[in-house]
């Protein structure tokens, strides 16, 4: 019954998903509410880079939500890669329609992609993961969003560099705890991205520990997203996500209309 605030259609680069058939996934699964969060990607390195048609994607949305009326909430939505450097783009991308939740990411830090096992070539692994954290604050300090998302995506690099599912954040919480405070401070939302686990690459997160700090810098909103890019994939692993929120004391999940958040308690 937990709305989810990270989700794409074939208006993004990697998704051969229909608006409807994810809308209808939802009301199957007992969804009251879902965000269409479509890659927005501006950085000249990215594989969706001059994908995206905004003008298209807000028609059929639009027309979609009319469809279903009454039987989910559809929320329009965009994940845009590094938006604190492409703020002017992002301003006037924002100022053509009234977009219910903007979703802020990192997927590149320089050159470095941080997917893949390449962001670490010529790095440790703490030189590693010290500059994805200050690239990933300069974007939770600077950019327009609601949403910080995965927030722990260089987890995906370790994997594949070094075979691990998880990572403990111990040594580099007061990188990271800049992150949160920044979140916080800005009242902004902290998600929980549940693809982890389905990529085979541990639990969904960020971790409870993480989750603690955040909720220790005044974190008070936290989404969970599955990141589909598949119908089927829709709130997938929702269950042990909302329980790793609750074991970091929160007692309510939020969704943002009209890029304002409202909180739903479990």
């Amino acid at each position: 019954m937990i709305p989810d605030s990270h989700v794409h259609t074939r208006f993004s680069f990697d998704s051969q998903a229909s608006p409807e058939a994810v809308c209808r996934a939802a009301i199957a699964r007992g969804m009251p509410e879902i965000a269409l969060t479509d890659h927005v990607d501006m950085n000249l390195l990215d594989g969706g880079y001059g994908y995206f048609r905004p003008q298209k994607q807000w028609e059929a949305l639009v027309n979609c939500r009319a469809r279903l009326n009454g039987r989910v909430r559809v929320h329009i939505g965009l994940e845009c890669g590094e938006p604190h450097l492409f703020r002017p783009d992002l301003s006037a991308l924002l100022s053509a329609h009234p977009y219910d939740v903007v979703l802020g990411s990192i997927h590149w830090v320089g050159h470095r992609p941080v997917e893949t096992a390449d962001f670490f070539h010529g790095l440790e692994f703490g030189e590693g993961v010290a500059l994805y954290l200050d690239e990933l604050a300069r974007l939770a300090e600077e950019a327009d969003y609601d949403i910080l998302a995965h927030p722990d995506i260089i987890r995906r690099a370790i994997f594949h560099r070094f075979g691990w599912a998880e990572v403990d954040w111990t040594p580099y919480e007061a990188p990271m705890r800049r992150v949160l405070r920044a979140v916080a401070e800005r009242g902004k939302a902290l998600e929980v991205n549940t693809s982890y686990r389905r990529r085979g690459m541990g639990p969904p997160g960020p971790s409870v520990q993480v989750l603690r700090w955040f909720r220790e810098e005044g974190g008070r909103f936290v989404t969970l997203g599955s990141d589909a890019h598949r119908p089927e994939d829709i709130g997938a692993d929702f269950g042990e996500a909302l329980a790793m929120v609750r074991a970091a004391g929160f007692e309510a999940i939020t969704v943002f209309r009209q890029r304002r958040p409202y909180e739903v308690r479990f």
